[in-house]
């Protein structure tokens, strides 16, 4: 009778799209998934437990609370049969808010942390970060005493979580590894900070250019090592950035991808080059096919 097949943390984790640190917080707050140990203490999971973060992946985007799943997975319902409802992520949404109202960093901070290590990361991304950044751009174009002040709690705290799981990453095993920059000159975008999160979270090594003022400078890192390149911009570009564009294509060939906001004003010139391109937000280039094919082939 054949074993049964045996997989990591980091297996389970690219498999399903649950962060390892995820992982661990549901099996230690909440009794979910205990998968068996080696005599050194490592995780091994089987295919029923994958089975079971699919089912509580389920409940979660039907807007369940993590601590609530125990029980209802104890009942036995299927998460077909609960109606699905906003008021966790809302919650969520406005516990952020009122942090950055009251310019409480640490308080932020701590929301920050234990929500990223509560729900799968692109869900959060849907269901609470862009959200909320939306409400925030409203509330700041109005221009309210400090809303400078905000701005900066905001960065920071994504600054933050970005240098958490760096840190977290390096310990770990990485599946492949990439570059990524951002064009944006006035710094890095919401978006960005949420693309860097999720790529680490997914088990890419990142190797981060916040603000590139030259795109031809890239030219040295294909020189340096043959990583894939991300090209993030949620902004405008110069014209002259399509030339620098074709040539960094002619470099990398296939291992190079446009992404954000920028890939949709400029369509048409991105159009005229041989590379991959995805507009939209975070969530939305996460998801799309052309992305999610570049991210395959990385792996490979």
């Amino acid at each position: 009778m054949p074993s049964e097949q045996a997989f990591t943390i980091g297996d389970v984790s690219q498999q399903t799209g649950v962060a390892s640190v995820t992982l661990r917080a549901w099996e230690r707050r909440y009794g979910l998934i205990k998968p068996q140990r080696t005599p050194k203490g490592h995780r091994v999971y089987n295919q029923n437990n994958i089975q079971q973060i699919q089912h509580i992946l389920s409940w979660l985007n039907r807007g369940v609370a993590i601590s609530k799943v125990p029980a209802l997975l104890a009942s036995g319902k299927s998460s077909n049969d609960i109606p699905s409802t906003d008021e966790q992520w809302v919650k969520q949404q406005n516990d952020l808010l009122a942090a950055i109202i009251q310019l409480k960093q640490r308080g932020l901070n701590q929301l920050l942390d234990e929500l990223n290590k509560a729900a799968p990361f692109v869900t959060l991304c849907e269901q609470v970060y862009q959200p909320l950044h939306a409400l925030l751009i409203q509330r700041w174009q109005q221009q309210p005493l400090g809303y400078q002040l905000e701005q900066q709690l905001w960065q920071q705290g994504w600054q933050r979580q970005v240098l958490i799981v760096t840190l977290r990453a390096d310990k770990q095993k990485a599946q492949e590894n990439c570059y990524l920059a951002s064009l944006d000159v006035t710094g890095p975008s919401q978006n960005y900070y949420l693309l860097h999160t999720q790529l680490l979270q997914s088990g890419i090594r990142v190797n981060a250019f916040n603000t590139v003022d030259d795109l031809a400078g890239l030219a040295r890192l294909n020189n340096n090592a043959e990583l894939p390149l991300i090209i993030f911009a949620d902004q405008r570009v110069e014209q002259t950035t399509f030339n620098q564009l074709s040539k960094l294509s002619n470099l990398w060939q296939e291992d190079i991808i446009c992404v954000g906001r920028m890939a949709d004003i400029h369509d048409k010139q991105l159009a005229d080059i041989p590379l991959n391109s995805v507009g939209g937000n975070m969530s939305e280039c996460w998801h799309s096919t052309v992305m999610q094919a570049w991210l395959a082939k990385l792996k490979k």
